[in-house]
């Protein structure tokens, strides 16, 4: 009897071992994607994985070596002849490289992984500027008085961030039906790490939102459109477009210029830890995975919140 011939289903890793480090890139995209990560976080991926094979060229997996990564590495840091790129930016571009061979080192694509000793290097980066309640309401009072034709939406955004706490990528991405208004609650359907998860709302935003969603907010269209638009009502506002109604609204409205977009969520951590001192609350309100990502945002504990912590539990105890 004939010996029957096994069929194999999925990959074909002997295939892959000989993919071109172009067809691994877009394996690894489609993995991305399917993982559910941010549309922005692949771009970053792609950007940086496109820049290595035009650095190293289209090479066989497995012919890719630590030194081809390390070569890459040089070019784009501007230790031969390109420009310098700052070293965050450089952690992130080793950061992509790192995931992407350790993805096909699991699967079995190449026999040893590259990047494995690809070391980031040590950042002192300044931390972000929180935004203070008084000027929260200072810019959201400039903005609600004015006679802008886009007053609504820009207030409602940056109430969102203000009063949310949410990254600008995650208030960028919602739509109309993302928001639920008797609950209260917006689902944040692309986060940084790639899950989905509900976003409670105050009662503050909620009239704010009620407001703009009834008189501006793509009113008696789709829900499906998206939640801050701009001119194109299906085409959601652009990171640089947000960016300029920020840096307009804030000159306006007179408040520190060193505040960033980003100062309304190191400022909503900031004020939700004065009022509850709850570290890990904090931590998962602002969607944080690492506990120690929040530590940076509140800073260190008060000399004396430490103490009258101290004396709570020590009163009543005779030694």
């Amino acid at each position: 009897m004939p010996a029957v011939k096994q069929q194999t289903v999925g990959f074909d890793y002997q295939k892959n071992m000989a993919a071109s480090l172009s067809e691994e890139i877009k394996g690894f995209l489609l993995h991305l994607k399917a993982a559910g990560r941010a549309k922005s976080t692949i771009d970053c991926y792609k950007h940086s994985l496109v820049q290595l094979a035009e650095i190293i060229g289209n090479l066989k997996m497995n012919e890719i070596s630590a030194r081809d990564l390390e070569y890459a590495v040089v070019r784009l840091a501007g230790l031969s002849d390109t420009v310098s790129i700052r070293s965050t930016a450089m952690n992130r571009i080793k950061s992509a490289y790192r995931s992407f061979f350790k993805w096909s080192a699991e699967l079995g694509h190449i026999h040893s992984n590259p990047a494995v000793r690809l070391l980031l290097a040590t950042v002192n980066s300044k931390p972000t500027v929180p935004i203070t309640r008084q000027e929260i309401g200072i810019l959201l009072n400039t903005i609600r008085k004015s006679e802008d034709t886009h007053a609504l939406r820009d207030e409602a955004l940056f109430a969102t961030y203000a009063f949310t706490g949410i990254r600008r990528s995650e208030a960028l991405s919602l739509k109309v039906c993302d928001y639920d208004p008797i609950s209260a609650l917006l689902f944040l359907p692309q986060t940084k790490r790639g899950y989905k998860r509900l976003q409670p709302v105050p009662a503050r935003l909620a009239e704010i939102l009620e407001v703009y969603i009834k008189n501006s907010c793509n009113a008696g269209s789709s829900d499906s459109l998206p939640m801050f638009s701009g001119r194109t009502p299906s085409i959601p506002l652009s990171n640089r477009q947000v960016q300029y109604r920020f840096m307009r609204w804030r000159k306006l409205a007179g408040i520190r210029k060193k505040l960033t977009i980003h100062s309304f969520r190191a400022g909503f951590a900031k004020q939700l830890y004065q009022n509850t001192n709850d570290l890990l609350l904090v931590s998962q309100v602002m969607g944080h995975r690492d506990i120690s990502t929040t530590k940076r945002y509140v800073g260190p504990a008060d000399v004396g919140r430490i103490k009258n912590a101290l004396e709570i539990l020590t009163s009543g105890l005779y030694i």
